[in-house]
């Protein structure tokens, strides 16, 4: 029953005040979304390079077959624009999450939230689910993640060779990788805030987590690692489900920290 009641809060999330209130359609959200906003083309354009066929669609799946190389290419689309929109949503939801407790605590507000009729919990998931409805690029990112499963899945299993059978187990990963990536950044933003009262430092240290996990669990150095470990048959496996993996542990860390945090 307890989850039926969960449930059917969620389906009324839209019309809960601390949703609004985060998204912005009633009283002041944090500035820090507005001011970064304006930087958007910038960081739209540095995304797109970045995001240059190095995202989750791996080509390293064909390697060695001249045959694919038309092929490369045509993978390559979904995966440039799938890996420019996880790093500017990566980029942009720190500015959402980061100050979304540390302005609360700073302003004195947050004491009042917790004495509202609700757990600490739907408080949380409230602010963070309004945060990230100020961020319009879910369509998009579901229909770009969406191809980017469907053509490893479907590739793997046809040209895959021995590793067939895991075509459709690497194209879920896939799918689920560039939200993870989002989903840990606007966490990391929000267990930061918990813990430091300024919400500039706080958006600073959310930034620095970012930038540190894209780096140390890229699928370049789960490859690279393998390959030293002598696996070179699991290096495109590695490669794909070695981040998705270690994203997925730090989240459920993530949330289980905020939730112990919010309680005190």
């Amino acid at each position: 029953m307890r989850l039926l009641d969960q449930w059917r809060w969620l389906g009324q999330i839209r019309h809960n005040p601390i949703y609004l209130r985060e998204k912005g359609v009633w009283g002041k959200p944090n500035p820090f979304y507005d001011n970064l906003s304006r930087f958007s083309p910038f960081v739209i354009l540095g995304a797109l390079v970045l995001g240059l066929c190095t995202g989750f669609s791996n080509p390293a799946l064909f390697s060695g077959d001249d045959a694919m190389t038309a092929f490369y290419c045509f993978i390559c689309i979904p995966n440039m624009l799938g890996s420019a929109l996880s790093l500017y949503g990566s980029m942009m939801v720190p500015s959402l999450t980061a100050p979304a407790i540390s302005l609360e605590i700073d302003q004195g507000s947050w004491d009042i939230l917790r004495v509202i009729p609700q757990p600490t919990s739907s408080i949380l998931i409230a602010k963070l689910l309004g945060a990230l409805a100020r961020l319009r690029i879910w369509p998009v990112l579901f229909l770009l993640s969406l191809l980017q499963g469907l053509i490893i899945a479907c590739s793997v299993s046809v040209a895959g060779g021995s590793m067939a059978i895991w075509g459709p187990l690497l194209g879920i990963m896939t799918v689920a990788r560039p939200w993870l990536e989002i989903f840990f950044a606007a966490l990391a933003g929000m267990v930061i805030s918990t813990a430091v009262r300024s919400a500039t430092i706080s958006l600073v240290a959310s930034y620095g987590a970012v930038i540190m996990l894209r780096l140390f669990n890229s699928s370049s150095l789960w490859m690279g690692l393998t390959s030293l470990l002598g696996q070179d048959t699991a290096i495109p496996i590695a490669g794909t489900a070695g981040p998705v993996v270690v994203y997925t542990l730090i989240i459920i860390g993530l949330w289980l920290t905020l939730i112990q945090r919010a309680d005190r």
